[in-house]
């Protein structure tokens, strides 16, 4: 399941991802979740059944400053 950068919501079995506001939804109802976590969902869904590497999280997820 690609994501373009056109789609503003993204369906995943039972949960939904709405791409411009960072919301997530598990059937209709709203999960909290941090700003982190919510872009490495991102990455995982835009590249579904791919391994991402280390580099490509660290890059998305941690400034330049932080180091792992």
């Amino acid at each position: 399941m690609p994501v373009s950068p056109t789609e503003n919501v993204i369906r995943f079995g039972l949960f939904e991802l709405d791409m411009k506001s960072g919301q997530l939804s598990k059937n209709g109802s709203r999960l909290r979740i941090a700003q982190q976590p919510v872009q490495l969902l991102v990455l995982l869904l835009e590249r579904p059944g791919e391994v991402v590497p280390r580099e490509q999280l660290r890059q998305r997820l941690c400034s330049q400053h932080t180091f792992v």
